[in-house]
C-alpha cells in the first residue's frame, strides 16, 4: 500500500472515530437531559401535590360539616370503634375508614344507648347530631381529623395520575395533567370532605390504570394487582360496579386491536381468553378484598334476630313498609335492616335472594355488600329534589350536568378542551383521508392499527363519555361532584392531544437550500408561539382558581358571572352545602347581633356554633323584625318555579323575603337580611 492510501485509510478512520465520539457525546447529552428534566419534573409534581395539600389543610377547619358529613363521619368511627355496620349501609365503608381512623385515638363519647343506634332503621342523621354536639364531643376537632384522611387520599390519587401519566404518555403530558388536577376547584373543594364522590373518581382510575397495565404486560403479578385494584374500587363506592361492563368493552377493544386479521371466528379464541382472566380479576376483587373487608365490618353487627317471634315481627313489619319498628323496638340486625331497606325494591326475587343470605354464615358480608348496591339503584331512580336554571324538580334534565360542568369548571379548562378537540378532529380527518378507505379488509386492519396504536386514548375517551352518559340517564341531579371521576381522565387526554401536537417535528424534507433556514425558523417560531399561549392559558387557570380561594365549593367561572351568581344556576353541593355556618357565627359575633332567625341547609348545627342566639325558622313561621340567614339551596327551592311532580305552597315560598335585598351574604352561600 503506497503512503497517500495510508494516509486517506487513517483519515478515514479518525473522521470516523470522530464521528463515533460526537455521537456518543450527543446520545449522553440527550440522556443527561432527560434525567434532568425528569427530576425537575418530579419536583414540580410534589410541589403541586403540596400545594394542593396545603390548601385542602388550611381551608378546611374554616368549614363546618357539609350535609353528607353528618352520616359519614359518625359511620367511619362505628366501623372502625364496634366493627358494625348498621349506619350508612349505602355506601362502602373504605372512604369512611379512612376518616373513622383517628378518631378511634381520640377518646371520644359514643351514643351506644341511643335510640338511633339500637333500634332505629339507619338512624344516621340523628346519630350524627348526637355524635358530633350532643355527646361533649368537639365537632371541630372530630371534622379536622376526620377529613385529614380524605385529603391524604385526594394527594396519592394525584400522585398516581402522575406515575401513570409519565408511563403512558411521558413526564411533561403527567405535569400538565397533575397541575390541572391539582389546582382544579371541584377536587380542592370536595377532596377534603368525607364523602364519596373524589374516593369514587380514585376507584375509576385505579382499577383502570392496573387493567391497562395488565393488557399490556398479561403477567400473573399484573393480573393480580389488577384484582386487588379492582377490589379497592369495588369498596370505595358503588357506582363502581360500572367497571365490569367497561372493562368487558375494553378487551373486546383489545381483541380487535391486536387480532384484526383473522377472522372473527378466529377472534374468539383469545378474546374468550382474555375474558376468563378478567372474570378472574373480578373474582380477585371481591374475594380478596370485598369479602374480607365487609366480614370485618359486620363482625359485631347482630346477623338475626334474637327469637323467631321477632323475625316474625319483621316480616309482618315489612309488609307495612316497616312503619311498625319505632314503636315496636325490634332490636337492630342485619336480616331486618336488610328486610326494611330493600321493602320496595323490584324485581323481588332479588331483594328475596339477599335477604335470605344476609342471616346465612360465611355470604352474609356479600349481602350486607348487596343491600348497599340495590339501595342506590333505588335512590337513583326515585330522583331528588333540585333547583336548576329557576326552575324546581324532583325528575332530572338530561342537560343538567353538561351546564352545570359548562359554568361550575375553570373557563380556561374549556378552552384547553376545545383546542384539545380540534386538534383531534383535524388529525381524524387526515388519517382517514390518507390511509383508511383502501377496501373493506384493509380498512379493518388499518383501524386496528390506529386503535393498538392510541389503545389508551381510545380508553380514557370511552370511560369519559360512558360515564357522562350514565349520569345524564340517571334520575339524579345533585352536582358537579357526581362527574368528577371523569376528570382527571379528561385532564389527561386534553395535555396528552396538546402536547402531543405542540411537540411534532418539521413535515418538509432537510435540504441544503436557502430556504430551509426560513422555512425551519418560521416552524419553530410558530411552535414557540403555541407554547406561549399553552403557557398564558395554563397561568390564566391557576390564577383564576387561586383568586376565589378559600370559597372552592362556590366556584363558578366567567360564563356565570363568578360565584356571587351562582345562586341563580345551581345550589345544593354546586354552592351551599352548609359549609359556611362558622363563617356566619363569625358575623354574627363581629356585628354583635343578639338574636338571629336562621333557616340552614348542611351538616353543621346552629346551635351549637350561634348558641342562644339562634333561632329555628322557615318559611312558613312569617316575618318579624330582626335579622334572618337563610342557606341558597332553602331560598332557591322556595323561589324557583316549580315543575313536574314537584309541588309547593305559598307559606313555603318565602314570599315576604321577595324583592329584598340580602345585607351580605356568607361564603356566596348563606343569605343575611335584617327586617325592620
Amino acid at each position: 500500500m503506497d503512503s497517500s492510501a495510508t494516509l486517506v485509510h487513517y483519515d478515514i478512520l479518525d473522521l470516523s472515530y470522530t464521528y463515533m465520539q460526537f455521537i456518543d457525546h450527543v446520545a449522553k447529552g440527550a440522556a443527561l437531559y432527560k434525567a434532568f428534566s425528569w427530576k425537575i419534573a418530579r419536583a414540580a409534581a410534589l410541589l403541586l401535590l403540596f400545594g394542593m395539600f396545603l390548601l385542602m389543610y388550611v381551608t378546611a377547619p374554616q368549614e363546618a360539616a357539609i350535609m353528607d358529613e353528618i352520616a359519614h363521619i359518625p359511620a367511619g368511627y362505628s366501623y372502625v370503634a364496634y366493627q358494625d355496620m348498621r349506619i350508612n349501609p349505602e355506601h362502602p365503608p373504605l372512604l369512611k375508614d379512612l376518616a373513622g381512623l383517628p378518631l378511634a385515638f381520640l377518646n371520644l363519647n359514643f351514643p351506644e344507648t341511643a335510640a338511633s343506634w339500637q333500634t332505629d332503621l339507619n338512624g344516621q342523621w340523628k346519630l350524627g347530631e348526637l355524635f358530633l354536639y350532643e355527646s361533649g364531643n368537639d365537632p371541630d376537632r372530630i371534622l379536622f381529623w376526620a377529613r385529614l384522611g380524605p385529603m391524604l387520599l385526594t394527594v396519592l390519587f394525584g400522585f398516581l395520575l402522575f406515575r401513570f401519566g409519565k408511563e403512558w404518555f411521558g413526564a411533561r403530558v403527567a405535569l400538565l395533567a397533575l397541575a390541572l388536577f391539582a389546582l382544579s376547584p371541584a377536587l380542592l373543594a370536595h377532596g377534603k370532605y368525607v364523602t364519596t364522590d373524589v374516593a369514587a373518581a380514585f376507584g375509576f382510575f385505579l382499577a383502570i390504570a392496573y387493567f391497562i397495565r395488565y393488557l399490556y404486560a398479561q403477567n400473573r403479578h399484573n393480573l393480580i394487582a389488577a384484582g386487588l385494584a379492582f377490589g379497592v374500587a369495588q369498596a370505595l363506592k358503588f357506582s363502581l360496579v360500572l367497571l365490569v361492563p367497561l372493562f368487558i368493552g375494553f378487551i373486546i377493544l383489545w381483541a380487535f386491536a391486536h387480532h384484526a386479521g383473522r377472522s372473527w371466528k378466529e377472534m374468539f379464541k383469545p378474546l374468550w381468553r382474555l375474558a376468563t382472566r378478567t372474570f378472574l380479576i373480578f373474582i380477585i376483587g371481591y374475594v380478596a378484598i370485598i369479602w374480607p373487608l365487609y366480614q370485618i365490618h359486620v363482625w359485631n353487627y347482630p346477623v338475626a334476630p334474637a327469637t323467631q317471634a321477632e323475625r316474625d315481627e319483621i316480616v309482618a313489619s315489612a309488609l307495612s313498609l316497616c312503619r311498625d319498628l319505632d314503636t315496636i323496638k325490634i332490636p337492630v340486625s342485619q336480616y331486618r335492616d336488610t328486610v326494611c331497606n330493600l321493602k320496595t325494591f323490584r324485581p323481588r326475587v332479588i331483594a328475596e335472594t339477599f335477604i335470605w343470605m344476609s342471616d346465612k354464615p360465611i355470604v352474609h358480608p356479600f349481602a350486607q355488600y348487596a343491600l348497599g348496591v340495590l339501595m342506590v339503584g333505588q335512590r337513583a331512580v326515585g330522583g331528588n329534589t333540585t333547583f336548576f336554571l329557576g326552575k324546581v324538580a324532583r325528575d332530572a334534565w338530561w342537560y343538567y350536568f353538561p351546564v352545570v360542568y359548562l359554568l361550575k369548571e375553570p373557563l380556561a379548562m374549556h378552552v384547553l378542551s376545545l383546542a384539545a378537540l380540534l386538534i383531534m378532529l383535524g388529525a381524524l380527518r387526515t388519517h382517514i383521508r390518507k390511509k383508511m378507505f383502501a377496501g373493506w379488509r384493509t380498512w379493518r386492519e388499518r383501524l386496528a392499527a390506529f386503535t393498538r396504536t392510541y389503545f389508551i386514548e381510545i380508553v380514557l375517551a370511552i370511560f369519559i363519555a360512558f360515564y357522562w352518559a350514565s349520569s345524564i340517564a340517571a334520575n339524579l341531579n345533585i352536582g358537579i361532584r357526581h362527574v368528577i371521576p371523569t376528570f382527571p381522565f379528561m385532564f389527561l387526554l386534553v395535555s396528552r392531544i396538546i402536547l402531543g401536537h405542540l411537540r411534532k417535528k418539521p413535515d418538509f424534507a432537510f435540504t441544503l437550500e436557502p430556504s430551509m433556514m426560513k422555512r425551519l425558523i418560521s416552524f419553530y417560531t410558530r411552535k414557540a408561539w403555541k407554547y406561549g399561549i399553552l403557557f398564558a392559558i395554563v397561568m390564566w387557570y391557576v390564577i383564576s382558581v387561586l383568586a376565589h380561594y378559600p370559597f372552592y365549593i362556590a366556584y363558578f367561572n366567567e360564563l356565570a358571572g363568578g360565584p356571587a351568581n351562582g345562586y341563580k344556576y345551581v345550589v345544593d353541593s354546586n354552592l351551599d352545602w352548609g359549609q359556611d355556618l362558622k363563617r356566619l357565627a363569625q358575623f354574627v359575633e363581629t356585628n354583635n347581633i343578639d338574636k338571629i332567625r336562621v333557616h340552614y341547609f348542611g351538616g353543621g348545627s346552629p346551635k351549637y356554633y350561634l348558641g342562644d342566639k339562634f333561632i329555628p325558622w322557615w318559611s312558613s313561621r312569617g316575618p318579624e323584625s330582626g335579622w334572618y340567614a337563610i342557606s341558597a339551596t332553602f331560598l332557591a327551592e322556595a323561589f324557583g318555579t316549580p315543575v313536574g311532580r314537584y309541588t309547593r305552597t305559598e307559606q313555603d315560598s318565602y314570599l315576604w323575603l321577595r324583592g329584598k335585598t340580602p345585607v351580605t351574604v356568607i361564603g356566596n352561600s348563606i343569605f343575611v337580611y335584617k327586617i325592620d
